[in-house]
């Protein structure tokens, strides 16, 4: 697939495209963005992008106290690169920590997350709004075709429910992540445990497929998450 890539626009976000009319809306927050701080008015080009893989370039052809309505001009087409790949982070007691990561791994093209609870973590309660939120902001700030996925599983054992290769992530082991071949034709869980690591019993629960070294050096999680992501992507 050939395809365009765009750079120095501003990206909005929408649910729904008319095939009839050719043409998208923008609403709510993202209406108010374009409108009241973008201050767009009828005539001007803008992207937006419907979160599966397609960015459209529109023509404002109305604005009314709610929406903007723009007329499709072009139409990009995006594979998603790294679709095979859910990281399943741990959720962290520093919650800019936590930010930082999904912030960077959406940055470098992540749209698949899992986020859990283990026995050593500190923080148990998750804001599945905010969290959307931010992968939203995160996809549309660096271009992104794809709108994150995110799920949250309370248990580690619910890992055992997926048909995917688990990997988990260790300072000691032989087999480091940048000598990996990854097959595009299977699905990989991208496993990073929590501040202190998983407990024995948590890693019998796993029974992880491989695991790999990261780095040399002992890695914050936030770190070894990004750092994952931005070898394979």
């Amino acid at each position: 697939m050939n395809e365009h890539y765009l750079s120095n626009i501003e990206l909005y976000y929408c649910s729904s495209l008319s095939i009839t009319e050719q043409c998208f809306h923008l609403t709510d927050e993202e209406f108010y963005h374009a409108k009241k701080v973008m201050r767009h008015s009828i005539g001007d080009k803008i992207f937006a992008t419907d979160g599966k893989g397609k960015i459209f370039e529109g023509r404002i052809e109305n604005i009314n106290r709610d929406s903007i309505k723009a007329e499709v001009v072009k139409e990009y087409n995006y594979s998603n690169r790294l679709s095979h790949f859910t990281f399943c982070i741990p959720n962290l007691k520093n919650p800019d920590r936590f930010k930082f990561a999904l912030e960077k791994c959406t940055e470098l093209g992540i749209t698949n997350f899992i986020i859990f609870n283990s026995e050593r973590s500190v923080s148990k309660g998750f804001n599945l709004e905010r969290i959307n939120k931010l992968l939203l902001s995160s996809a549309k700030q660096s271009l992104q075709a794809y709108l994150p996925m995110v799920k949250i599983l309370d248990s580690i054992s619910l890992f055992n429910d997926y048909d995917s290769q688990k990997i988990l992530f260790e300072q000691n082991s032989d087999n480091k992540i940048s000598d990996m071949k990854f097959d595009n034709s299977k699905k990989y869980l991208m496993l990073f445990g929590p501040e202190g690591g998983f407990t024995e019993k948590e890693i019998s629960e796993i029974n992880p497929s491989m695991i790999l070294n990261l780095s040399q050096n002992r890695l914050r999680t936030e770190t070894a998450i990004v750092k994952a992501a931005s070898i394979i992507s």
